[in-house]
């Protein structure tokens, strides 16, 4: 994928682990993707995007289009609650997990992990996926919920010609 795409998406990444405000999002979807393993024990979430991190999103959606190699046909957002910590969630997404649902691009980044304490911050995950006439990036940002005691995992997918090719 072009270093700029994967830059945008980091950048919207980081924000997102370091943004603790709330906000809305215009580009829910209703359930997890098929090609995306749900985590065991989560519940479907009516929550939020951080509206720092829907900003920073809808920069990068406005700056792919002005690239003309860069066709970002969509992104849209989930959310979901769990009982399990960030780092647990970050664990889950392994590597091998992702590619046999056929997160298939080499070198992908997987996942970091953060402070599962305090904040927002929980780590983040990202996977590429390529068919051929379809490139996907999907990042998963899981956040420490201190209100809840649970934990927030927002899974964030960009469909489109995302390599410039």
């Amino acid at each position: 994928m072009v270093r700029r795409s994967l830059f945008l998406v980091l950048l919207v990444a980081l924000i997102a682990t370091l943004a603790g405000c709330g906000g809305g999002s215009n580009n829910n979807v209703n359930n997890l993707w098929s090609d995306v393993p749900g985590l065991p024990q989560a519940e479907k979430a009516n929550i939020k995007l951080p509206l720092p991190l829907r900003l920073v999103m809808e920069a990068a959606v406005k700056a792919s289009a002005s690239d003309g190699n860069v066709n970002l046909d969509k992104f849209d957002v989930v959310g979901y609650t769990t009982s399990m910590t960030p780092g647990e969630v970050t664990d889950y997404y392994s590597q091998e997990r992702m590619a046999e649902a056929g997160w298939n691009v080499d070198n992908q980044m997987g996942c970091l992990s953060g402070p599962d304490t305090g904040g927002a911050g929980g780590g983040m995950c990202m996977f590429g996926k390529d068919t051929g006439d379809q490139e996907s990036l999907l990042v998963i940002l899981p956040a420490s919920d201190g209100d809840s005691g649970k934990t927030q995992v927002f899974y964030v997918r960009f469909d489109g010609q995302l390599s410039g090719n």
